[in-house]
């Protein structure tokens, strides 16, 4: 439990009924890990679990356990991403707290505690760190990636990003602001705007942590870089250009150059795609 906190943090007061979201496909061995990691870090205020299985090849079945909380599984018939997947979990859920983790992540053993500290009602979500637990190239530069957000951002801050895979809401707020938008990719991201409509603010707190899986592989980030390019499209090639070089600045060359090549690369993809004029 950090001692470090903001002293309006440190009343004691009644710890909401927390409902955790994972949205899972094709990954039995991960949820049991996290799934396990969560009894592990549960206060007790984690009343269940809502696991939504996007259309696996091999329908997930309820992991077998003795678990502190209540497990319900909800499926997919069809694939329809992880935004679908978090909003129909949060139909159903009854806590009073939406936490959404992804199904290769292992929350650490203070994150209940931190989470229900600082989840405040002046607050309408926050969101944390993401720390990786493998050690390859990709996850290396993906990793560079998410240290450099967060050293732009002051803790408690208000912040315009929301990590889908480790973060919290408070259920009515969520519920008001719509959910997140039906995106492929920045869905997390669009939920910000939305709360913000409703007069909320996502806030950054460092000490609400997860390890994770990073790599999902080269194929796949560069994937998702064209892919988040083109849902960003329509900007000049001027623009997309000063983008690159400053990426590509930033870059760790000296202390990592194989991860600083690869997020150079990711990022050429990135501005290409938004390079292009939209259809």
């Amino acid at each position: 439990m950090p001692t470090d906190l903001p002293g309006e943090l440190m009343h004691a007061e009644p710890a909401p009924d927390i409902s955790v979201v994972v949205a899972t496909r094709d990954r039995p061995a991960d949820v049991l890990h996290l799934l396990n990691a969560l009894r592990v870090c549960n206060t007790g205020a984690i009343t269940e679990v809502i696991l939504v299985d996007d259309a696996s090849g091999r329908p997930l079945e309820t992991p077998r356990g003795e678990w502190p909380f209540r497990l319900r599984l909800l499926r997919n018939e069809v694939r329809r991403g992880a935004a679908a997947s978090r909003n129909l979990a949060a139909e159903a859920a009854h806590g009073q707290v939406l936490a959404f983790l992804d199904d290769d992540a292992r929350p650490l053993p203070d994150w209940c505690g931190v989470l229900c500290e600082t989840l405040t009602a002046n607050r309408a979500a926050i969101t944390g760190r993401v720390l990786p637990f493998d050690s390859g190239v990709v996850s290396r530069a993906r990793q560079h990636r998410y240290d450099t957000r967060y050293d732009a951002h002051a803790p408690y801050s208000a912040v315009r990003f929301f990590a889908g895979g480790n973060s919290a809401v408070w259920t009515d707020r969520f519920r008001a602001a719509g959910g997140f938008p039906d995106l492929v990719t920045a869905s997390d991201n669009g939920l910000v705007e939305r709360v913000a409509e409703q007069g909320g603010e996502v806030i950054f707190v460092p000490e609400l942590r997860v390890a994770h899986r990073n790599s999902k592989g080269a194929r796949i980030a560069f994937r998702e870089a064209w892919r988040s390019g083109r849902l960003a499209g329509g900007s000049r090639p001027v623009d997309c250009w000063r983008q690159f070089r400053g990426a590509a600045r930033t870059q760790p060359w000296a202390a990592d150059r194989p991860a600083a090549g690869l997020n150079t690369a990711l990022q050429a993809a990135h501005s290409l795609a938004r390079a292009l004029p939209t259809r």
